[in-house]
Formats: structure tokens, C-alpha cells, sequence
């Protein structure tokens, strides 16, 4: 079977983003075929001098791992409301072989990658899945429910084979569109599955590993530590780097149980989250944050923000806690450290439910779903 992955919200050459679109795909390549193409807007002097845009400006495809990614340029104006307006202007012969067609072409956000996918059934008759993210639904509340850009948002979904979720409120937000869609969330290593108890008596560690931009709300971690006043020994440990480092070091003032360690490799964010007793990470928005489910596989009680990323794969109160603010994030991280019962609580409970959710339980279910739409 030979998929296309259309993604645009993958690392380019000497980048550091994301990488799980890439990370699926090569659990996938296991099973299928899978090639990439790489949407990106034309850029034109003098926007090619700002490094926002200079990465695209003389894009060449290039080598991740076992994966080519190809680069195709459309036509993107600025602003939300007009950014996805010429999209009709994508040609599927410049970027798709007739004489080599995929079976099945997977895109990874509604725009832009969904267009090209659209455009390629129009052409070829090519199915084609669309996977739906936080930023799609941002975007689609900026640009409202009326004019030409949100009607094709629309005909992108109306379109597709099957609308794929990876958190719970992004199905009900489907939903009230009209849509129906498949959740099926990212996934952890089996091997990353050691139930180890941890007593946390003397110190309590607190843990915390992203990067450090605003939308994180690490800032409300590092107050909540310093304002805390009770009885119990805590420190925070921040792994991760960003734009927000700076700022968090100076909210932090030189507190001694506060530690900044910056970028660290994976294997030494697991080993970090095995000696943690609390992980933290009340960022909005969140797609997904696979932070979460390797916080749990590590028996870590874990606080995110309701609403966003694994809310709803996990029960609040019982295997993980939500927030809605500061204020209740404050009031819920203090519970936690004053009753290292219930750390051990939704510590296990989280650790049971983590289970659910290794790749090789999620790997079966996007090959589900691509052989009903080949065979």
C-alpha cells in the first residue's frame, strides 16, 4: 500500500520542531509505503529576508531519516481571513505522478495539507484522511463560519474519506460542526512501562519537560513552586529550552530548589521523569503532548490544562488532574504536594490507563482505517 503524507508542520533542514508527524510515519513504514510532501508557500522579496519566511524560500527536498520530503510551493496571502483563498491555484500533476499514484493520501492538518489531498481525489480519485489539530480549529474560529476561506476548510472535510482526531475535545468540537471522526491518540513505547512506586516522604521533585514558549504556562509552575509555604521539601526541575527561558529564570529569582537544565536528550527526559513524583505541564493549546502519556508510563501523578490535549483519555480527579487557570492550577499542584497519597493515587491510575495507549495499539488502528479505504 503506498501512502502519501502531506505535512506541513514537520522540522526542516537544521530545525527542531515537532517531530511525531515523522514519528508516525516511521512506525507506519513497517506496514506501507510512505512518501512525504512538504506544502510551502511561495515567498517573495522582501518577505524572503525575514527569517520567519527565509526557510522557504529556496526549499530543495530533502533527507529526514528514511524519508525524502518533497517541497511544493502554493500561493498563501497574509492575514487568517485571506491566508488559504488561492488555494484553487494547486496544480496535482506538478506534484503527483499519474503513472505512480498513491492508494491513499493522509493529511495532517485541514489547511493547507487537506487542500492538496482534496485536490489530488478531484483529479485522481485518490481517498484520502485528514487529520485534525488544535491549530486547525484556532484557525477556523479566527477566520469565522462565513466567506470563501472557511468554505473550503469546509469542503476539505466534507470530502475526506475519514476526519481523524487525537484528543477528545477535538471530537466534540467536530461534532458540532457535523463531523463525525476517529480519535486516536499518539502513543509511548512498550518498554517505557515499568511500574516502579516511588515514596515521596522527604522530598518531593516536580517535574516538567517542553519547550519553553508562552502557550506552556510554565511560568505558572515556577510561581506556584515559589509561592508554596507548607510543610513539605519540593523542587522543580525544568528540562527544555525556548524564548520564555530567560523570563522563567528571572520569575524563578535564583530559588534554590528550582533547576533549569535546559535541552536535554529523550532518554535523559525519561530518566528525569522516572525520579519525579508530580509532572506539570498546563499548556494551552495542546493538541496532544506525548509528555503526558511518558509522565504516566513513569508513575508520575500528572496536572495538564482542561480542555486541552489528553482531557478526556484520562479521568479528571482519578488517573490525572485538569486546570482552568492559574488559580486552580495553584490550588491543585499545593493538594498534590501536601498529600503524597494521592500522587500515589493517580499515579497508579494513570499508569493502569497509559497501557491503552503504547504504538503498537495505535499503529493498528491507522492501519484499520487506511485497509478499509484501499480495499
Amino acid at each position: 500500500m503506498k501512502v502519501l503524507f502531506i505535512a506541513n508542520n514537520i522540522p526542516l533542514p537544521k530545525q527542531n520542531k515537532n517531530r511525531i508527524i515523522l514519528t508516525i510515519a516511521g512506525k507506519l513504514s513497517q506496514f506501507c509505503d510512505i512518501s512525504f510532501v512538504f506544502p510551502a508557500p511561495f515567498v517573495f522579496p522582501p518577505l524572503s529576508f525575514i527569517k520567519k519566511y527565509k526557510a522557504f524560500a529556496n526549499l530543495k527536498p530533502w533527507k529526514d531519516g528514511i524519508f525524502t520530503i518533497n517541497p511544493v510551493k502554493y500561493l498563501r496571502l497574509p492575514g487568517k481571513k485571506l491566508s488559504f483563498l488561492l488555494m484553487d491555484t494547486i496544480v496535482p500533476e506538478r506534484f503527483v505522478n499519474k503513472n505512480s499514484l498513491p492508494d491513499l493520501c493522509h493529511a495532517h492538518f485541514i489547511m493547507p495539507d487537506g487542500y492538496f489531498a482534496f485536490k489530488i481525489k478531484q483529479k485522481y480519485n485518490v481517498p484520502y484522511i485528514v487529520s485534525v489539530r488544535k491549530s486547525d480549529m484556532m484557525n477556523l474560529k479566527a477566520i469565522g463560519n462565513k466567506g470563501r476561506v472557511y468554505e473550503k476548510f469546509i469542503q476539505v472535510l466534507i470530502n475526506a474519506n475519514k476526519i481523524i482526531v487525537h484528543n477528545r475535545p477535538q471530537q466534540e468540537l467536530m461534532a458540532q460542526l457535523g463531523f463525525d471522526s476517529a480519535l486516536i491518540p499518539h502513543g509511548i513505547d512498550s518498554n517505557l512501562l515499568n511500574l516502579h512506586a516511588k515514596k515521596p516522604d522527604n522530598l518531593i521533585t516536580i517535574s516538567v519537560a517542553a519547550e519553553l514558549i508562552h502557550l506552556k504556562n510554565i511560568n505558572w509552575v515556577v510561581q506556584a513552586v515559589k509561592d508554596y509555604s507548607g510543610k513539605q521539601n519540593i523542587q522543580l526541575k525544568i528540562a527544555g529550552d525556548g524564548i520564555c527561558r530567560n523570563e522563567l529564570q528571572r520569575l524563578a529569582d535564583q530559588s534554590s530548589n528550582i533547576h533549569f537544565f535546559g535541552k536535554m536528550r529523550h532518554e535523559d527526559v525519561i530518566n528525569l521523569l522516572e525520579k519525579s513524583h508530580i509532572f506539570a505541564m498546563p499548556s494551552s493549546p495542546e493538541t496532544f503532548g506525548l509528555a503526558f502519556l511518558e509522565a504516566a508510563a513513569k508513575c508520575n501523578a500528572v496536572i495538564g490544562h482542561r480542555g486541552e490535549g489528553v482531557d478526556g483519555l484520562f479521568e479528571d480527579g482519578k488517573e490525572m488532574m485538569f486546570c482552568n487557570d492559574y488559580e486552580e492550577f495553584n490550588t491543585i499542584l499545593c493538594n498534590l504536594i501536601e498529600n503524597p497519597d494521592k500522587i500515589r493515587y493517580l499515579a497508579s491510575n494513570g499508569y493502569q490507563k497509559v497501557k491503552n495507549y503504547t504504538w503498537e495499539q495505535v499503529l493498528s488502528k491507522y492501519m484499520e482505517i487506511y485497509h478499509q479505504l484501499v480495499m
